[in-house]
């Protein structure tokens, strides 16, 4: 006991060192009062099976050694869709009805929305939740999608209140950080190199044991920045608000994520870089263990896992949008009547708009030459992840192993009545491709009717299917398990005229995107994300753990209020 308290001390003062710019910051919170808090860490895609087989393997040995202290672990079952947004805004807001994808399409604005993009996520955040109470309201988001009201939002996409780029990256107190900690910074910029060459191995073995190659695109730089650079400059940045007591802490790290993608769940690549993740998680145990500038509670939690896949147009010869649009060609007697785009000017056709419009001298035929090169390989390093076809009146946006389909000629959502009158042979074409599991769509008042390869079935609130008319979900979980939030999800207005889900044969599901790692649907460890939760909470007994709105109010919602109690 003795060397434990000596050790305690030490602790303190490096930590009281480290952080001497920050030591107002903590006296001031101290007399405001604050006395408590959390801390959550999110690894985004990480499954209860694959965190079970990273624990293992000893990828992770201070989540293990965190388990043996008494915190418990615990599968539940994810929401609809499985996607980093609306697991973010049911947590942060209680609510993640609104977010139907990673991306989506509004029809009543003709908006495309994407979470990759600043302006997309800002766009539906103050619409669907300004003025709501954000769980991180006085706290701070770091790394996140959503920011949860945060009074300081750093690498995360959203924010509460306008912010420069340079605020973004976490502005003034990030670089005095970075100032004060040299060495951090060298290790950083080692650490990338090594990601590099790292990158070159993996890439290189996979191309040696796969029949067919992933473009790399832009993933090379995506992985340096996510598993080395923000891993690094976020945990810095956790580690300052536990010193200063800042009363809510939320980050993700997201870096398995994105090689999980690439390599697979289980894969080598994936698994291995939990170890770096593992360790960085340690040094914000350290700190909550010896100096923080309050009681805290850490909890640990995924959004969603990965189910192992293969792209969709690797094994069936196109891309669902081609495959879609290739039979509205077909069949443009019976097509919906486009409605306004305008749009898709943005999204797709205003670099030929330009290229046209200009003079056919030598030179200007030059300059069109190489900016369709530019084109070209721009289309050639991202893959595609959705569909604008303007004849056939569709756009399809998909989100890994789910995507929505929405007919572009009326601003409200269409029945599967409304569908089938317009387009008599679609949902059939749809139903027998072999790359598509099955097919949600709204019917009449709140009926949910459901297209398989089988047949098709229609589910009301009051009226529950008999058994054997699920069948066809058994592959992809217990029918009972699945049926509630799957009606639930369909019966969101935001969701497409046509939910499409990729087929699963019980080890690999079809991934819309360019993916080997796929998740925003259901069938397999996708659905089957963990939490860690401290010693004797009551949802470690509970019976049945599901969706994403229980971690909201029985989870995070109580340190809040804990917090804030005089």
């Amino acid at each position: 006991m003795r060397w434990t308290g000596w050790i305690d001390r030490l602790f303190r003062s490096y930590y009281s060192l480290k952080f001497y710019p920050f030591r107002k910051e903590r006296l001031s919170r101290r007399k405001e009062g604050v006395a408590s808090g959390f801390v959550g860490i999110q690894i985004d895609g990480l499954s209860c099976p694959h965190l079970r087989q990273a624990l293992a393997m000893g990828y992770l040995p201070n989540i293990e050694r965190h388990l043996k202290r008494g915190y418990g672990l615990r599968e539940y079952q994810a929401g609809l869709p499985s996607t980093t947004p609306a697991a973010q805004a049911a947590i942060f807001y209680g609510d993640g009805r609104g977010v139907p994808a990673f991306r989506w399409f509004e029809k009543s604005t003709n908006q495309l929305i994407s979470c990759n993009d600043l302006r997309h996520v800002q766009y539906f955040r103050e619409r669907l939740f300004q003025g709501r109470e954000g769980l991180l309201a006085g706290g701070s988001s770091y790394a996140n999608i959503l920011d949860g009201e945060a009074s300081r939002s750093v690498f995360t996409v959203s924010s509460p209140h306008p912010q420069t780029l340079f605020g973004r990256f976490g502005g003034l107190r990030v670089l005095l950080l970075l100032l004060l900690h040299p060495l951090r910074v060298c290790r950083m910029a080692a650490a990338s190199v090594v990601e590099y060459f790292a990158e070159l191995y993996d890439r290189w073995h996979f191309r040696k044991n796969r029949s067919w190659q992933l473009s790399e695109g832009l993933f090379p730089f995506i992985r340096i920045f996510c598993n080395v650079i923000l891993r690094e400059l976020q945990t810095f940045g956790v580690i300052a608000d536990i010193y200063a007591g800042v009363p809510a802490i939320y980050t993700t790290y997201s870096g398995y994520d994105e090689l999980a993608h690439h390599f697979g769940p289980g894969s080598r690549p994936a698994l291995k870089n939990l170890k770096h993740t593992d360790m960085r998680i340690g040094e914000i145990m350290r700190i909550l263990r010896h100096a923080p500038g309050a009681r805290y509670e850490l909890i640990i939690l995924s959004d969603h896992g990965q189910t192992p896949g293969y792209p969709f147009e690797k094994r069936f010869g196109a891309t669902l949008g081609d495959a879609v649009s290739a039979f509205l060609r077909q069949n443009q007697e019976a097509a919906v009547s486009s409605g306004p785009l305008e749009f898709t000017g943005v999204q797709l056709g205003y670099l030929q708009d330009e290229l046209e419009a200009r003079p056919k001298g030598m030179r200007h035929r030059l300059y069109r030459a190489v900016m369709r090169h530019l084109q070209y390989r721009i289309r050639q390093m991202v893959p595609e992840t959705l569909k604008i076809d303007p004849e056939g009146g569709v756009v399809i946006t998909y989100s890994s192993s789910l995507a929505h389909l929405y007919f572009t000629g009326r601003p409200h959502r269409l029945t599967w009545q409304e569908i089938r009158e317009n387009q008599p042979l679609l949902l059939r074409f749809l139903c027998r491709h072999k790359g598509i599991g099955f097919v949600m769509a709204k019917g009449e008042g709140e009926k949910i009717c459901f297209f398989h390869r089988n047949g098709q079935v229609q589910v009301t609130p009051e009226a529950p299917p008999a058994a054997g008319d699920l069948s066809f979900l058994r592959i992809y979980g217990e029918p009972h398990k699945l049926l509630p939030e799957l009606c639930r999800f369909a019966a969101d207005d935001s969701c497409g005229d046509l939910i499409l889900f990729g087929v699963y044969d019980g080890k690999q599901i079809a991934c819309f995107d360019e993916q080997v790692g796929g998740h925003g649907s259901v069938g397999g460890e996708q659905s089957r994300p963990f939490l860690i939760l401290p010693p004797g909470h009551p949802l470690i007994g509970r019976e049945e753990l599901s969706g994403y709105e229980f971690l909201h109010w029985e989870l995070f919602r109580p340190y809040v209020r804990q917090s804030t109690k005089p």
